[in-house]
């Protein structure tokens, strides 16, 4: 099986566990209600809002460059990153850190495989784990 192929592969089974096992998609545009009653926002119409409110110009959102490990295949060498609210993804080659908690555990290099809000990048060099942050720092 080749590199690019394992890649997509490992992709879409990350897309697919990260969009069936979100607790927070009950629904397109509508918001959910905790066991408490108190009503949480669905990400989903959240970036809709806030796409909304930059077009008249009232509020901007916050642009930040961190991401969030997805999956990793160590053998590969490989991890997918979530960059689900940056306005743009970080362009291909660019290196990154990876923590957990405030210790940093990893370093990666971005590639140009992205799919809207997922990077692929490879493992430099650490022990990456799924739940990881990932900052430019």
């Amino acid at each position: 099986m080749s590199r690019r192929l394992a890649i997509y592969i490992m992709l879409t089974i990350g897309v697919g566990i990260f969009s069936v096992g979100c607790k927070g998609f009950n629904s397109k545009g509508k918001s959910s209600t905790s066991e408490k009653g108190e009503e949480e926002l669905n990400p989903v119409s959240s970036s809709i809002n806030a796409k909304s409110a930059l077009k008249s110009g009232t509020q901007k959102p916050t642009v930040t460059s961190q991401g969030k490990v997805m999956l990793v295949d160590q053998a590969l060498g490989f991890c997918v990153i979530n960059f689900m609210f940056v306005a743009q993804l970080p362009s291909s080659e660019k290196r990154y850190f990876v923590y957990r908690g405030d210790q940093q555990v990893g370093e990666i290099v971005t590639t140009a495989q992205t799919d809207e809000t997922f990077l692929v990048a490879d493992i430099n060099k650490g022990d990456i784990r799924e739940g990881d942050l990932v900052r430019p720092d």
